[in-house]
């Protein structure tokens, strides 16, 4: 049983014919995809360091506010 509504997609005639359309991406043949150079552990640590510096910044939670997504979502 399905608990989500239907994709609003589904009902616009418009956004259904350009989901359909064939899409051309550009090709880069001298992109080189690298992996991260960081270990995951080192950018964990930094985060866990400035997070409380950036939370109580000067503006922030009404920043923060101003993002969040109010819909309800699922990937």
């Amino acid at each position: 049983m399905n608990k989500y509504p239907g994709s609003p997609q589904e009902n616009n005639p418009e956004l259904r014919d350009a989901l359909d359309s064939n899409l051309e991406f550009p090709i880069d043949r001298d992109f080189l995809s690298l992996p991260p150079r960081l270990d995951p552990q080192v950018m964990l640590g930094r985060i866990a360091e400035n997070l409380p510096w950036r939370s109580t910044r000067p503006g922030e939670q009404r920043r923060r506010l101003a993002e969040k997504v109010d819909v309800e979502f699922v990937l």
